[in-house]
């Protein structure tokens, strides 16, 4: 009798293996044929789950996401002041970060292809409607005078930008208050005078 996983391990499988191969060969020059022979699962189980390799893209950044926001506590709670917030972001992006060091080097990759790789419009999408909540919590708080009044994009550089960056050379030894020290200097660089 064939030992068979159940449905969620097998997907689980399929996801772990698409993200060893577009680590290790590319997004683009993975095919689906080398995330079938990395998990073993047969192609018709790959697209019982995924209907393209995009889909496969888009469920790993969605893992990846909902780590990064299982880490920040206190982020998405729509009552918590600016500081609060914006700390618990940040150190939730770098406890997430390096304990899952492949999705973020991923997250990090697809990034930058979802913005030309039309496979990847459904990323785009998911990663521009997060940006867009991020603004527009970003602009509550100027509303409500606890931070500068600065464009969005340069916000979010002074506060996620130092935390991506160090995470990009982070090894298994970083710095254990790490998170704290840079979600600190992310509130330090936004707040209100």
């Amino acid at each position: 009798m064939a030992n068979h996983l159940p449905s969620s391990d097998r997907r689980t499988e399929i996801l772990d293996a698409a993200l060893a191969c577009f680590l290790a060969r590319g997004y683009a020059a993975t095919s689906i044929a080398d995330i079938r022979s990395r998990s073993g699962a047969s192609t018709g189980s790959i697209y019982h789950f995924f209907d393209n390799k995009g889909a496969l893209a888009l469920a790993l950044v969605q893992r990846a996401v909902g780590g990064w926001s299982g880490s920040s506590g206190e982020a998405a709670n729509p009552a918590a002041a600016a500081d609060i917030s914006i700390k618990a972001s940040v150190a939730g992006l770098v406890r997430w970060g390096l304990a899952n060091p492949a999705a973020l080097r991923f997250l990090d990759e697809v990034r930058s292809l979802a913005a030309s790789d039309p496979s990847l419009a459904e990323v785009s999408i998911l990663l521009a409607r997060g940006d867009d909540a991020a603004r527009t919590r970003y602009a509550d708080f100027v509303a409500r005078g606890e931070v500068r009044d600065l464009p969005w994009p340069l916000a979010h550089a002074l506060m996620l930008g130092p935390a991506y960056d160090f995470l990009r050379l982070a090894t298994a030894d970083a710095a254990p208050d790490a998170a704290d020290l840079l979600a600190t200097a992310a509130w330090d660089a936004v707040r209100a005078s």
